[in-house]
């Protein structure tokens, strides 16, 4: 699904730059540039982060303990 229209984002690219650490709007914007034109989907990408942050910081934990391991 496109969830910013302005530049054709759809919604797995913006879970993939939460889940590389972009954990708020401007730092999804300026990985994918999702919600930097007309703004409308920032309310979704809003969402989007809320959903998966916290699922993307439990598996960076995961892998800094196996790397310190």
């Amino acid at each position: 699904m496109i969830v910013c229209v302005c530049h054709g984002v759809p919604c797995s690219k913006i879970r993939l730059v939460v889940r590389e650490g972009a954990e708020t709007i401007d730092a999804v914007g300026a990985a994918c540039r999702a919600g930097t034109d007309c703004g409308s989907c920032r309310e979704m990408i809003e969402e989007i982060i809320e959903e998966t942050a916290p699922l993307a910081s439990r598996a960076r934990a995961r892998q800094s303990l196996r790397m310190a391991g």
